[in-house]
């Protein structure tokens, strides 16, 4: 299927990073493909979908009201009901002099009347409420279509944030891995020095502790591994035990916030679906207030109708037609007062959603802009963590050797390069996490800026 036009966060991470990222294998499950297949498998975007159906439905319900209305009767009947066979007879055109006789008036015969009526209806005019309930039922669409835009949106953003754990979560797995390495290191460094009677017994013993505390933390991280990669594939709708092959991590990012917070306010303001949805809520509410007004005013409708009896089936022993032009108001209607008072509530509530809609999307920008740049100085400050921390971790190790350091500096040394290195993946997870949220605040994630 066709990918979307995502917008840069998600086009970032797919598969060449032209800043210096990885370079997918073939193989490699990228972003594009995980969007692509959310796209087309997700029970959300299904049920929007409906939703969008079943409004333009009410439209075409809506405009049919407008259109004349034809139907067409069959009544088979067998009566001696004076009243009924007089009317039968007349309208069979079979009724003659005879039928005068006063013992046929009070006690005819059984007669057979197969009567056939096509009949036509339309309304000419309605007070306005025909067109308004047609606007109302138009809103209405285009809010659900709106809606729909932004689940669409909100999948995007979790799919995007799905992958980016899954990811993270594998690259987390390799920096269990390092420090379990770097654990069972320490303790050969420290049994042998324990051999040559350099060190005391406590700190091969410590060393064996950290060892299996480096071992549990590994333990834990491959069940991260395999929770993101359910989570990733519910949120793809594939089946859970779905084998993915995740690049090795997010790669680095690097320039600044594109706009200002400001710009971006106003732009979520014009680009939000939800808010779009909204001000479409507010504008079906104000149509169905209106028509609920109309209701007051008279209304003018043409009927005809063509009518054939007969004393067997489909004849025409006798026919006519009719034609009427119909005009009534009520004068008296308590139920249209009431219709009137819930639109007029139904508007206030519309209009209060949408307002503290325009509120919420404004925190949410402002939420978003600054994890996104609290994120990007994170990732700076712990990549220059990790690098003073290795070369710290080589000068204590080599000093641990000679005797001139204790054990608790090499623990705190080694710990000081493992908490470095989840704070780096804890940053491009959060960064990635965050340009996605800032986009989905905006409006702008998966379709154009």
């Amino acid at each position: 299927m066709r990918c979307p036009r995502l917008a840069p966060v998600a086009w970032a991470w797919l598969v060449i990073l032209p800043w210096g990222g990885f370079v997918a294998a073939p193989d490699v499950f990228t972003l594009e493909r995980a969007i692509d297949i959310a796209l087309a498998n997700s029970p959300r975007l299904v049920a929007a979908d409906s939703r969008v159906d079943v409004a333009g439905a009410a439209l075409d319900a809506a405009r049919s009201a407008r259109r004349p209305r034809i139907g067409v009767d069959e009544i088979a009947s067998r009566s001696t009901n004076p009243a009924l066979v007089f009317s039968h007879l007349l309208g069979q055109e079979a009724f003659g002099a005879d039928n005068f006789a006063t013992e046929r008036l009070n006690e005819p015969d059984a007669l057979n009347n197969f009567q056939t009526r096509l009949r036509m209806s339309q309304p000419l005019w309605t007070g306005g409420r025909l067109n308004r309930g047609i606007e109302a039922t138009r809103q209405s669409l285009d809010a659900s279509t709106a809606a729909r835009e932004r689940v669409r949106q909100q999948l995007i953003h979790d799919v995007i944030s799905s992958y980016a754990d899954a990811v993270i979560a594998r690259a987390q797995l390799d920096v269990a891995r390092q420090s379990r390495q770097t654990a069972d290191a320490h303790v050969s460094l420290v049994d042998d020095l324990y051999a040559g009677g350099l060190v005391v017994q406590s700190d091969l013993l410590q060393a064996r502790v950290r060892a299996s505390e480096v071992q549990e933390q590994l333990i834990l991280a491959q069940s991260a591994v395999a929770i993101a990669d359910a989570s990733l594939s519910l949120v793809l709708g594939v089946h859970l035990d779905q084998n993915l092959v995740l690049p090795d991590s997010l790669g680095p990012r690097s320039g600044g916030m594109p706009e200002d917070l400001a710009t971006l306010v106003e732009r979520a303001w014009q680009q939000r679906p939800d808010l779009a949805a909204a001000e479409r809520r507010v504008a079906a509410a104000e149509a169905s207030l209106r028509r609920a007004r109309a209701e007051r005013l008279p209304e003018i409708g043409l009927a005809a109708s063509f009518e054939a009896n007969a004393e067997s089936f489909i004849g025409a022993d006798g026919s006519n037609w009719t034609v009427m032009l119909n005009a009534s108001v009520d004068l008296f209607d308590p139920l249209t007062k009431a219709e009137i008072r819930g639109a007029e509530a139904r508007r206030r509530g519309a209009l209060s959603e949408r307002d503290q809609l325009r509120r919420m999307i404004d925190l949410e920008v402002r939420q978003a802009y600054h994890e996104v740049e609290a994120a990007r100085q994170r990732g700076l400050h712990a990549r220059a963590a990790i690098a003073l921390a290795e070369e710290s971790l080589r000068i204590v190790e080599d000093r641990y050797r000679e005797g001139l350091t204790t054990w608790v500096e090499l623990l705190d040394a080694e710990t000081a390069l493992t908490r470095a290195r989840a704070r780096q993946l804890s940053a491009d997870r959060d960064l990635l996490a965050s340009e996605a949220a800032l986009d989905l605040a905006t409006g702008r994630l998966g379709g154009a800026r």
